[in-house]
């Protein structure tokens, strides 16, 4: 592959300049996550070592998230990170805020490499015409987001240092909610193949992963022909007895009966549900352009619930959009407050250019969302903590991750995603334990517990 023509490049003359290290770090969402994970395997299929972020490298890689406007501030200071980390080194900015701002981007002296959504995988091939070409000034390569309707089906195996892996199913989105720049750096929706996200899936237990967060921008509007979401759910949790799969977030349209009653038959499907609400007033939702009334989420919640009292329920909510009152602030508040959820997240509102909501009347003043979101937090503490209580004396199966800071302290989640943590000697990563759990943080963020018999 040869540069695109569309790339704004100036040819100057320079030294060629050989990678031999590298080192990734990601903004954003488990999707950018799984797809850094993948770059990274590129990167070291080709010979090249892939060290950790902040140490000098050849070429550090930022995949940039632009969800918010905090998002685009944190990938550029991650970007100036990577600069004073590695002077002598070059630089890629890729993905999201790559696509939406690339002008933004290579604004920042330093900056050697800005690559769109698709372009990012093809840094390799990329970076080895840029260096050949001998130029000094950035590169901008971005696949205009209309173009982006079909889905790159490249092999996306990837080694991490993480026990959880992500498989990456789906991409882009064809919804038009108002407040969403994500169509715009992502492209319409589309699915990776049927018999490709098993093929990985596979793998991935084969290399001991025992399980498989599945990921995208809106992965339940998958589909392969006849294949829907349901059957490509049904046919991972069939691959092995052991694996896990879990999924990462899903729209509440998208939540069938029938998706529910597989997830609820299936022992390796969590019971872990995460489900973008954004508000409860139906007010706000119809101008957030949402597919789904307050009562129908209520609803769906109940039904969740009384399939498995025990499933986790988390949310996302945004707070201060333009034109939310009092009244639908309350709703919102006295709905988070009532609602059998074990979590939910919180997003002040950011006004994003390109955005139908950005244009919207009565955008509210900082401070009254900066407020507004504190209620909201607290009310969201006290959820997490409530959760946690009911579980203290219960022994849950856990995934071990990591160790939790000393050797002998290791640290995993539950199926219905409970963060755990025990004392014990020995390697217990990637292992599935019984633990019997004896104590909650103040924080309600971890419980503490002991191996079981």
């Amino acid at each position: 592959m040869g540069l695109s023509p569309t790339a704004k490049m100036v040819k100057k003359t320079a030294a060629r300049h050989s990678i031999k290290t590298a080192s990734f770090h990601t903004l954003g969402c488990k999707l950018n996550q799984a797809e850094t994970d993948s770059l990274a395997e590129q990167f070291r299929n080709a010979g090249i070592t892939v060290v950790p972020f902040r140490q000098p490298a050849d070429l550090t890689v930022i995949n940039t998230c632009t969800v918010t406007n905090e998002a685009d501030a944190k990938s550029r200071q991650a970007i100036r990170k990577a600069i004073r980390s590695s002077p002598r080194g070059r630089i890629a900015a890729v993905g999201c805020y790559a696509q939406v701002s690339p002008d933004q981007l290579t604004a920042l002296n330093g900056v050697d490499l800005v690559l769109g959504t698709r372009d990012k995988h093809n840094i390799l091939q990329v970076l080895s015409d840029y260096e050949s070409g001998g130029t000094v000034e950035p590169l901008i390569m971005v696949t205009p987001a209309g173009e982006i309707d079909t889905y790159d089906n490249r092999p996306f195996v990837a080694a991490t240092s993480r026990s959880r892996a992500f498989l990456k199913v789906q991409d882009g989105c064809d919804y038009t909610c108002s407040y969403c720049i994500v169509p715009a750096a992502r492209g319409r929706g589309r699915s990776r193949p049927l018999e490709a996200c098993l093929d990985e899936a596979r793998k991935l237990v084969d290399r001991g992963y025992l399980e498989l967060v599945l990921t995208g921008v809106n992965i339940g509007t998958w589909r392969d022909g006849k294949h829907t979401f349901q059957a490509l759910l049904d046919r991972l949790s069939r691959l092995s007895d052991e694996a896990r799969i879990r999924i990462s977030s899903i729209e509440p349209n998208l939540l069938t009966p029938e998706l529910l009653q597989l997830m609820n038959e299936r022992r390796n499907i969590c019971p872990h549900f995460h489900i973008p609400l954004q508000h409860a007033s139906d007010r706000i939702l119809a101008s957030m352009r949402r597919r789904y009334s307050f009562s129908d989420f209520a609803d769906l919640v109940t039904h969740i619930t009384s399939l498995n009292p025990d499933a986790a329920v988390g949310t996302d909510v945004i707070v201060g959009f333009p034109g939310e009152t009092d009244e639908d602030f309350n709703i919102l508040a006295d709905a988070l407050a009532a609602l059998p959820l074990s979590y939910h997240h919180i997003f002040r509102y950011s006004e994003r250019m390109g955005t139908a909501a950005a244009n919207l009347p009565g955008q509210l003043a900082p401070q009254i969302r900066k407020e507004r979101s504190s209620i909201l937090h607290e009310i969201s503490r006290k959820k997490k903590r409530e959760y946690g209580r009911r579980f203290i004396g219960k022994t849950v199966e856990v995934y071990f991750e990591q160790n939790a800071g000393s050797e002998n302290e290791h640290e995993g989640v539950s199926p219905n995603y409970l963060r755990v943590s025990v004392t014990s000697p020995g390697d217990l990563k990637r292992t599935i334990r019984p633990v019997k759990l004896d104590s909650l943080s103040p924080d309600g963020l971890k419980l503490k517990g002991s191996l079981a018999a």
